[in-house]
């Protein structure tokens, strides 16, 4: 990773120096709805020293009376989605970490940071540490409060994540839990249809998750969000059956419609299992 682009991202997040120091300058919402501006001096176990720059002396709250901390932060999110798509996983993961150590305290309180906190446990899952994605996911999803879209998603991760690190069983019963796996029909939720499809690949019960794959593609083709890794799963399921043929022609489309993926990498590594495939199957038809 070049100089150059660590400091233009560490520019273009914005932290400033006061930010990354104690005390942090906040906005403290209270159970009732009350909101007061301060700085958070320390986090002493279940109560947090706050000061209101009146008193001379801190004040002592309980975390469980606070709803939402908003920080005094100007992270530029849509630039470090940018980063995202131009897949610089790793140092990202490092810089965001580093950028949010200051907060570390005080994570398990609703904030305007759990989304960044959320944007790691995507760039986690990502790159295959799925024992930290579940980790967030797991805190995201208790913490998130009334962001439903957060908690969602944080769900959906958690699933991905057990299955991903071969707790299949684990992800069925939160699945379940969830609702997610009751009656899946060619109409229901494109993410439950793929997540039950993922999860029956993983129970090597292939018919059933083609069947779901099946419903994903032919009924919500605009749905991309979806689509990708249904039709990807698809190539995985056709290679373990050794359909390879189907197989070639699912990566093919997969190359061509989804440049710069995550299902598109993983594509160019199927395809290399493919042509060690098809070399075993050539050996084997002349021995």
């Amino acid at each position: 990773m070049k100089k150059g682009f660590l400091y233009f991202l560490i520019v273009a997040i914005g932290f400033t120096s006061s930010i990354q120091a104690a005390p942090l300058n906040v906005e403290l919402i209270m159970s009732g709805g009350r909101a007061w501006k301060g700085q958070l001096i320390k986090r002493d176990g279940d109560w947090i020293e706050f000061s209101t720059g009146v008193s001379a002396r801190p004040i002592r709250l309980g975390a469980s009376t606070i709803e939402r901390i908003n920080y005094s932060v100007k992270l530029n999110l849509e630039h470090l989605l940018q980063l995202k798509e131009d897949r610089e996983f790793d140092s990202l993961i490092s810089n965001l970490n580093q950028m949010l150590a200051p907060f570390k305290d005080y994570q398990d309180i609703p904030s305007n940071l759990m989304r960044y906190r959320a944007l790691l446990m995507e760039l986690y899952f990502l790159t295959e540490e799925y024992d930290q994605a579940l980790a967030y996911a797991s805190q995201l999803a208790s913490d998130g409060g009334d962001d439903v879209a957060l908690v969602e998603n944080a769900r959906t991760y958690q699933a991905l994540s057990l299955i991903q690190s071969g707790r299949s069983d684990d992800a069925q019963v939160l699945m379940n839990q969830l609702g997610w796996l009751g009656d899946l029909r060619e109409d229901s939720n494109p993410k439950q249809l793929y997540l039950g499809a993922k999860l029956m690949s993983v129970k090597e019960e292939y018919s059933q998750a083609m069947e779901l794959i099946a419903y994903v593609i032919a009924f919500n083709s605009q749905d991309t969000e979806w689509m990708q890794p249904a039709e990807l799963l698809c190539a995985e399921i056709y290679m373990k059956l050794g359909m390879l043929d189907s197989a070639e022609e699912v990566i093919r489309q997969i190359s061509l419609l989804y440049p710069n993926t995550a299902e598109y990498d993983a594509s160019l590594i199927l395809q290399d299992k493919l042509v060690e495939l098809r070399a075993i199957e050539a050996i084997e038809t002349d021995s």
